[in-house]
């Protein structure tokens, strides 16, 4: 009776459960620039914001280095995925600009050569918000794109000091309209008209900030975007304020999680007939929650292994994973004590070496920590799923390739696309190292490849920088050198007419051949002081 009891209760409570909320979040990274300044910190920025943002229960629709045709087919995607959505989010890092108050986002390939390029070769931010307002509930907005754009400067060189001031720094004031749902969060990297920082590491201040609170708990996004401003106004030491305007009519939760009531206990009466209050399911908040142990698992396992090995190139495979992860202050901090530490050794060298019976037990002691560790890169095998979590674009493909070659399992040229025979270059690489052969990597897969290979991928960089500064210092000798072979001589040119005295035979004149000659002489001699 009482099985049958709680079978009852939990076909109840599953039906009460609040179905799962549609959301759909529009993800692109813009850095590689194919006519103006590159950024460094879109693609890293887009990656681990989908990446969040999948762990919040979004349809992430993601693109990175996009051109114009890429991002009008994204933008596309999004649309229909957004209809009678939930919550629709657009996330954009890279350049953008405003002219006449409205905001363009720049694919990688603007060249922005004058007023007619705009309509063809960027994306209008209202033409977005349009896409997310069909019978939209919550619409959100954030745009790190208000970084320095040389584009925007050369067009307004080229509208003329009379329609220059059309091109404003940074991004314009977006204003709010009313489009039948419960409200809409519209938040820039910096106040409207300023220009944003790209930071020093590998995200970006906001996007960094923005990260690090948009999964909190039982938090109202309203919350969220008040400390995100205050992280990056004090990490920017006041140099740069986030914006965000909100007409919210209630408080929106992207991580709302159901909270446990304790048991009521009755003043009067048998306690043990009191039972505890059980809590709404929250399906969303459940799936959530197990993505987001799911990353951390794998987050801590990667920083078990390094901590135990205590060396430079596993905290730095660490941070190579996961750059803004929980632990990565304390491997920069073990960094710099590791460095500092083989430097005083490398000065000072000790004088005793240590015995073999202390080796031994060192090693000993080691692989006991170690054996009790479980293994990072066997816990996860690797899926489609993992690999395509840690967001690598075209760029950073290339180099998973090239450090595939360096081990030894060759994958041909590094092109960024991983075909067939990149696929058995993973799984030789797996099978080598005790990993199960699926071909896919998972993050802890993937740090471990980069510690194998992070000698020989450094001497790597090393070499194409020194060929590269060859090829150009050579291109620059020759263009000196065609620069020099092209330059006109300066020459005297004699165009005036010359008198010729008429011919005296009797009165002593000069004849026309003895002036003609005395000329060339006078001209020669002109000709050659000039040249001098």
């Amino acid at each position: 009776m009482f099985k049958r009891m709680i079978a009852v209760l939990a076909i109840l409570i599953a039906g009460t459960a609040p179905a799962l909320a549609k959301r759909v979040a529009l993800v692109i990274g813009n850095g590689a620039y194919e006519h103006t300044v590159p950024l460094p910190n879109p693609a890293n920025d887009a990656q681990l914001m989908a990446t969040k943002l999948r762990g919040l229960g979004f349809e992430v629709v993601a693109g990175q280095d996009q051109t114009y045709n890429g991002m009008r087919r994204t933008v596309m995607e999004f649309a229909k995925k957004a209809y009678g959505a939930e919550i629709a989010l657009l996330f954009y890092a890279g350049h953008g600009m405003q002219v006449a108050g409205q905001n363009l986002l720049v694919p990688v390939d603007a060249k922005i050569e004058d007023e007619t390029s705009l309509d063809f070769e960027t994306i209008s931010v209202d033409f977005i918000m349009r896409q997310m307002s069909k019978d939209v509930k919550v619409q959100m907005v954030f745009l790190d794109a208000c970084r320095d754009n040389p584009l925007a400067r050369t067009l307004a060189r080229r509208m003329g000091p009379s329609r220059s001031g059309n091109v404003g720094a940074g991004l314009a004031e977006i204003k709010m309209q009313e489009t039948g749902g419960e409200g809409s969060v519209i938040a820039f990297a910096t106040s409207p008209g300023d220009v944003a920082l790209d930071g020093d590491g590998n995200n970006s201040p906001f996007t960094s900030a923005l990260i690090r609170h948009i999964d909190t708990p039982n938090v109202s996004i309203q919350t969220v975007m008040t400390r995100v401003t205050g992280d990056v106004y004090d990490q920017t030491e006041k140099r740069q304020r986030p914006w965000v305007n909100a007409s919210l009519i209630g408080e929106v939760f992207l991580n709302k999680q159901a909270e446990e009531k304790g048991t009521e206990v009755a003043a009067l009466g048998n306690a043990a007939t009191s039972a505890p209050q059980q809590p709404v399911v929250n399906n969303a908040a459940v799936n959530a929650a197990t993505q987001s142990n799911i990353a951390w698992e794998r987050e801590k396992l990667i920083w078990e292994t390094a901590k135990s090995s205590n060396t430079v190139a596993d905290y730095e495979a660490y941070l190579s994973a996961y750059p803004s992860g929980t632990f990565s202050d304390f491997a920069r901090n073990s960094i710099k004590r590791l460095s500092a530490s083989n430097q005083v050794a490398a000065v000072n060298p000790r004088t005793t070496p240590a015995t073999s019976s202390q080796v031994e037990g060192q090693a000993s002691g080691q692989a006991a920590v170690n054996s009790t560790l479980p293994n990072p890169q066997n816990a996860i095998p690797g899926s489609a799923e993992t690999e395509a979590a840690l967001g690598w674009n075209r760029t950073a493909r290339r180099q998973v390739q090239t450090r595939l070659n360096l081990a030894g399992h060759n994958v041909g040229r590094p092109d960024g696309a991983f075909g067939p025979k990149t696929r058995g270059g993973v799984t030789s690489w797996q099978t080598a190292n005790g990993i199960a052969p699926t071909g896919y990597f998972t993050a802890a897969q993937y740090a471990l490849l980069t510690t194998q290979t992070a000698a020989k991928y450094a001497a790597y960089v090393e070499e194409v920088k020194r060929k590269q500064a060859a090829a150009a210092a050579a291109k620059r000798r020759q263009q000196s050198t065609a620069s020099r072979s092209t330059t006109p001589q300066r020459t005297t040119a004699t165009n005036q007419p010359q008198r010729v005295a008429p011919a005296n035979n009797g009165g002593g004149g000069i004849n026309p051949a003895g002036a003609a000659f005395i000329g060339g002489v006078v001209g020669g001699i002109l000709g050659g002081a000039i040249g001098r």
